[in-house]
């Protein structure tokens, strides 16, 4: 008996030392955007279907670049039918299509076009769900943000509502005073019921682009915006040469230019050349006598068709119609680029600005007022809508200083995005 306890109490012992070894896995792991955008792309079907999408059309371009197969023809007729048994013959072809003016190589090469802008597209896309994942994680930062300021808000309400139970029971001040108080602190409840909602929503459209749980989620605190030294010509530049929409449409016209040529190609059709082996068996008849004779001939067959009626006009027109459609396409994404970092570069100038007067002007005095009011209220110097009101404002200019700040960062990404460039270096 003591024997058992004691083996009962070493496996207690070693339980409990298993348990504290274990990790603490409701820590959450701070990420950085440049993490958080990797696992959205990662975790994106989406991606992995325009990245299949490249490589079957990739090696469509190499099997249209392959020549057709040779056709063989077998071929045996016999007399036996007809009266005449002594009479048969085989024969045994090769027939093989040959292509002219260079169509293998330009149906590979529009095909590799048309590859390649697959491949642009996936980029897009990636360029695209880096945007939206990057604006979600500020999204989310702006939420955590406001939920602790409707935490504080809920934490001065309470102190106000102290303060007033305490001068309440001292009779200085009217029971509709303290319930004034309790109703103010009930709204700053409700609004931190609904940040804490916000905040959860969000964390469940990153859990879902991302594939994190959101109990382990959470952002670094490395969030400064970087400043931009390109003006805005050098943006624009560099948006027209390395947005990934607008390299696909550029491969669309070089595939576009191909088709051109392939048509005017295909005018003229492929002749088939052929070599054939036949042998022959028959039987002559001559003054009651016969005789079987047998032969043996080896030649070669040329055929082509004449282009008399089709000349491949439709094939034609369809490809310069295509090209003209694919420049046009270009032309007003070009546009739409150039206005779209425009945008962006005015809007990250003026939240700049904002975020400038707010930090240097509005906040530290803010502050000060609200300190200062509560004490004179502790005093009985003022009444209590003034310090409420106080509350107020210091509420809503801390939640629009929120706001300035995740429009200066949700304005940086969209320019990035724009631009198509890390502006810290190098092509996204």
């Amino acid at each position: 008996m003591p024997c058992s306890t004691q083996v009962r109490g070493t496996i207690f012992a070693l339980l409990l030392q298993s348990l504290f070894c274990l990790p603490a896995l409701a820590e959450p792991v701070p990420r950085t955007i440049n993490e958080i955008v990797a696992l959205a792309q990662k975790q994106s079907a989406e991606l992995t279907a325009l990245e299949k999408e490249a490589k079957a059309k990739q090696a469509l371009a190499i099997q249209s670049g392959a020549m057709a197969n040779p056709t063989l023809e077998l071929q045996r007729s016999t007399g036996s039918m007809s009266g005449s048994p002594e009479e048969r013959s085989a024969s045994i072809g090769i027939n093989q299509e040959i292509p002219l003016n260079g169509k293998l190589r330009l149906r590979r090469e529009a095909g590799q076009r048309e590859a390649e802008a697959m491949q642009r597209q996936r980029d897009n896309a990636a360029r695209l769900l880096k945007e939206e994942v990057s604006v979600l994680a500020f999204d989310l930062d702006l939420a955590d943000k406001r939920l602790k300021l409707a935490a504080d808000l809920v934490g001065l309400n309470r102190d106000l509502m102290a303060i007033a139970e305490e001068r309440f029971k001292a009779g200085d001040i009217p029971e509709l005073e303290l319930n004034i108080a309790k109703v103010e602190l009930a709204r700053a409840e409700s609004r931190l019921g609904e940040a804490e909602r916000e905040s959860r929503s969000l964390r469940i459209r990153m859990s879902s682009l991302t594939g994190l749980d959101e109990a382990t989620y959470k952002l670094s605190e490395d969030l400064s915006t970087p400043v931009v030294s390109q003006t805005i010509q050098e943006l624009l530049k560099q948006a027209l040469v390395s947005r990934p929409d607008l390299q696909a449409l550029s491969i669309e016209c070089g595939k576009a230019e191909t088709e051109i040529r392939l048509a005017e190609a295909e005018a003229i059709p492929n002749p088939t050349a052929g070599f054939f082996a036949q042998r022959q068996r028959g039987s002559t008849e001559v003054g009651g006598l016969s005789s079987i004779s047998s032969d043996t001939q080896l030649g070669v067959r040329l055929s082509m068709p004449i282009p008399v009626f089709d000349r491949n006009q439709g094939g034609r027109v369809a490809a310069r119609s295509r090209l003209e459609a694919y420049r046009f396409r270009r032309l007003a994404l070009e546009r739409a680029v150039t206005a779209e970092v425009e945008t962006a570069f005015s809007r990250l100038s003026s939240s700049a600005s904002i975020l400038t007067l707010f930090e240097q002007g509005i906040i530290p005095q803010l502050n000060k007022n609200l300190k200062l009011t509560q004490e004179a209220y502790r005093l009985g110097e003022v009444g209590m809508l003034a310090v409420i009101e106080e509350q107020k404002k210091f509420f809503e200019v801390n939640d629009g200083y929120l706001a300035a700040l995740h429009d200066r960062r949700v304005a940086f990404v969209k320019l990035e995005s724009a631009v198509a460039i890390d502006l810290s270096g190098g092509v996204q």
